[in-house]
């Protein structure tokens, strides 16, 4: 089988190209007959981080890779019409994001959407934007085979939002990479301590700034808790500075707390794994996610989650994590105030049995499950 499998979504440092590397990847060891058309942007660190690192694991097989540098981002009219006079000899097309090209004519195309938070949420976006997105979402939704989706969430979302099939829709859940583990070694956890200036306690958001993450809610309530467990447990964000971020630190300043609040900006994703370890819990506030990876990896280094009760992330963090309303502050903080002073540093193996549910493994051999499909109804 001969895939092609386009990831010129994949923009951020550390955010994407982990999904992208391992299913690739896994995939080429599990099935050595595989052959692979990965088109990717030349310009993108982060897209050349992957193709460097399936170029190294796969350096005696290099035959069974055809890199494709494409000049042009993913939503340009150029890139469209580039895409258009495009001939591929592949068995099928993967796109990983919900912008997928006009071209690839005479191949059955697969396309992943991972949620719809500008449909979902209210104000997200200008009514033209929406009008826009919900158009190329429904339009790649109906010509590809298949759709594959990272939660139940996200599914039923494209269902009532689109119209488009259930039958059509698969839900491949995400996973961790296998260095999201407790780490023992004081000398690695204090070296990362030292990199990043972090606290001695502290509770750990990990993401961007964007609106649909409800940080200024999240801060608000953060506020809202006893002198006594701001002092003892400080608030790491991580995530590009952006203008975002400068308001978030003006509402901190507002508070008073502006002292409690370490925004360490984009960390190496290398580093993750220690920070979750050094860090006492993790918090998801968001009013929309597709999957919430930053849960899973949280749970994998055994450490205690909390999130939003609607969207995805009941279904990341099922019975083990606690929950709160996003839009009430008073839920929020409440649920922060119970967990510090009751889930930390109590037995947290139930956390990382949680996580080990969710594996790069099983993404991949259903992903390629939806491949063989595809590849045999051309």
């Amino acid at each position: 089988m001969k895939i092609s499998y386009d990831f010129r979504f994949a923009n951020l440092p550390c955010g994407s190209w982990p999904y992208v590397s391992n299913v690739i990847a896994i995939i080429a060891r599990e099935y050595p007959l595989t052959q692979w058309n990965i088109y990717h942007n030349s310009w993108c660190a982060s897209q050349m981080r992957i193709v460097n690192i399936i170029k190294d694991d796969f350096a005696a097989e290099h035959d069974r890779f055809n890199f494709i540098p494409v000049k042009n981002t993913c939503l340009s009219l150029k890139h469209h019409l580039e895409f258009a006079k495009f001939k591929d000899d592949a068995d099928l097309y993967h796109y990983l994001h919900f912008d997928m090209p006009l071209g690839m004519k005479g191949l059955p195309l697969i396309c992943t959407i991972h949620d719809l938070y500008p449909l979902v949420l209210d104000g997200y976006c200008s009514p033209l934007k929406k009008k826009y997105f919900k158009y190329i979402c429904k339009k790649n939704a109906q010509r590809a085979f298949k759709v594959i989706t990272v939660s139940q969430n996200t599914k039923n979302d494209i269902i009532n939002h689109l119209g488009i099939n259930p039958d059509k829709i698969e839900v491949i859940y995400q996973g961790h990479p296998e260095q999201f583990k407790p780490i023992d070694d004081p000398e690695t956890l204090t070296a990362i301590k030292v990199k990043y200036q972090l606290p001695e306690n502290f509770i750990l958001y990990t993401g961007n700034h964007k609106p649909h993450k409800n940080l200024p809610r999240l801060i608000q309530a953060y506020a809202k808790l006893p002198k006594n467990l701001r002092d003892q447990f400080k608030m790491v964000l991580t995530g590009p500075i952006t203008a975002e971020t400068h308001e978030l630190k003006a509402l901190a300043l507002a508070l008073g707390i502006q002292n409690d609040l370490h925004f360490i900006g984009m960390v190496d994703f290398d580093d993750l794994p220690a920070i979750y370890n050094l860090g006492s819990m993790s918090v998801m506030a968001s009013l929309c996610e597709g999957f919430g990876i930053p849960l899973v990896e949280s749970m994998a280094c055994g450490k205690p989650v909390i999130c939003s009760n609607i969207s995805a992330m009941p279904e990341v963090v099922g019975d083990i994590g606690r929950k709160f309303d996003p839009y009430d502050i008073d839920s929020i903080s409440e649920t922060l105030k119970h967990t510090l002073e009751n889930d930390i540093d109590n037995d947290n193996l139930k956390y990382i049995n949680r996580a080990s549910q969710f594996s790069w493994h099983n993404t991949a051999l259903k992903t390629y499950e939806i491949y063989r499909q595809a590849a045999a109804s051309k």
